[in-house]
């Protein structure tokens, strides 16, 4: 009997733990391609903690298709590329052949997840959105667009000390807030604060959304494309909505 009693306790706290893991974790899955919709097979995708370390990652199927099943929470970023094609990780491929990564900032895993991915050879990084309070009403965003075309157009300086920022004549801009376009009012190329100089970004203003979404956060969709040398890219950034009282 004592047996029998010890057996169904035993799956009754197996039954619970794996419920209760169930709750606490969420699932992130999508497609990684390039701008032209063909799907990249190999490609890493990767979420990371603040500290930059990885949290969690998986390669994509030959149909460009991954899947994550993490903890629920928010993390730093969701970062994705094949890496025989990153040249900072030495890639040996033609330099018309590679590209520089997606991002996703500021990861809000609070439910189970679709996120496609697209990247080319235009990295939008460091992502940043925030509302200036007392001013027009809208988003700024912050980030830098770096063009690989131009860092491979000066061969004799490292990609660090080339401006690889397009001016504002040739870099198209699109925004979407949770899935929906906004206008974009204003793009303005400013310099960066770096620990061996200076490097360049952009500050974007974008209309509020026209419908809000009944959740605690909004999702901003960036597309860039420098027009000099078709060099394209995409980022997202998860901005938590404001609580004040």
């Amino acid at each position: 009997m004592r047996k029998k009693i010890s057996i169904f306790l035993f799956l009754f706290c197996l039954i619970y733990l794996q419920g209760n893991a169930q709750t606490d974790s969420i699932t992130i899955s999508g497609m990684v391609s390039d701008f032209e919709g063909q799907p990249v097979d190999g490609a890493l995708v990767e979420i990371k903690h603040s500290n930059f370390k990885t949290a969690y990652e998986t390669l994509t199927d030959k149909k460009g298709h991954y899947r994550l099943r993490v903890s629920k929470g928010k993390y730093l970023a969701l970062a994705s590329l094949k890496m025989s094609e990153y040249p900072v990780a030495g890639s040996i491929l033609p330099k018309d052949d590679q590209r520089l990564e997606f991002w996703a900032w500021n990861l809000i895993a609070e439910e189970d997840m679709l996120l496609n991915i697209k990247y080319h050879r235009l990295e939008v990084y460091g992502v940043n959105v925030f509302r200036v309070q007392g001013a027009h009403p809208g988003y700024t965003i912050y980030c830098r667009p770096m063009s690989l075309t131009r860092g491979f157009s000066e061969p004799d300086k490292d990609l660090d000390f080339v401006d690889l920022c397009p001016p504002p004549e040739e870099l198209e801009v699109t925004v979407k807030i949770n899935g929906s376009p906004v206008k974009v009012n204003m793009k303005e190329k400013v310099k960066e604060y770096v620990s061996n100089g200076i490097c360049y970004a952009y500050l974007l203003h974008v209309d509020l959304p026209s419908e809000p979404v009944n959740k605690n956060y909004n999702i901003f969709h960036i597309e860039m494309t420098d027009l000099k040398n078709g060099d394209k890219g995409e980022a997202v950034c998860f901005k938590k909505k404001p609580d004040y009282q």
